[in-house]
């Protein structure tokens, strides 16, 4: 004999049922909500790992900046960037402060780390540590074209009767007047850094105008 269910036990088993998805659907949430945070914590491995990487000040340049530059203009076209240490290159200065006192000798690039090699005691030291400082006087025709322009590297010749040759190559010019100012026919003190072996050859060059200078 089977026994049909009453219409109350049907009204509790359906009750019943409502109360369990009604108590499931929170316990559900919290679980997403668990789950969700375990996801986002993890296992603190990478996360942390990549938060406690140290980073050094360290000084860049921010814009381009040519060898010979004094340090009080160097200084404007600095910046300290934060750089794991890794990326930092040996000898890198970390703050303006420490920048010593000299003009730069290298050409910088936006984003170049600046040494403390990077910086020397004069224009002189800036191109070698070997060169010294000359001043010779010459007429306009021996050096105007390639002095039009303070600071660039020309080759000096010693023009004898015999034969031309080469007393330097690249000599930097230090100083040279303003070729727009002078007479054709008038001479200008030229200040030169060259090599302290060739400064002896470079003076008698000079002092018996065979000296001139060449630019490329």
């Amino acid at each position: 004999m089977s026994i049909r269910p009453t219409s109350t036990t049907r009204r509790s088993g359906v009750a019943g049922g409502d109360r369990l998805r009604r108590l499931g659907l929170p316990l559900a949430a919290g679980a997403l909500v668990a789950i969700g945070m375990l996801a986002i914590v993890g296992t603190g491995d990478d996360t942390t790992g990549a938060a406690n990487v140290d980073l050094i000040p360290t000084l860049v340049a921010r814009q381009t900046v040519p060898a010979g530059t004094d340090r009080e203009t160097l200084i404007d076209r600095l910046e300290v960037r934060m750089l794991p240490d890794e990326a930092r290159a040996d000898g890198v200065i970390e703050s303006i402060d420490d920048l010593p006192d000299g003009v730069l000798v290298i050409d910088l690039v936006p984003g170049q780390q600046v040494l403390a090699t990077s910086i020397a005691d004069d224009v002189v030291a800036a191109i070698a540590d070997d060169y010294v400082a000359v001043s010779v006087r010459l007429d306009p025709q021996r050096w105007t074209g390639p002095f039009s322009v303070t600071g660039a590297d020309v080759d000096l010749y010693d023009n004898r009767e015999e034969s031309t040759g080469l007393l330097v190559k690249n000599a930097r010019i230090i100083e040279a007047p303003d070729t727009t100012e002078l007479d054709a026919r008038s001479e200008a003190v030229i200040t030169l850094a060259v090599p302290a072996d060739d400064v002896g050859a470079v003076i008698d060059a000079a002092a018996n105008g065979r000296l001139w200078a060449v630019g490329s």
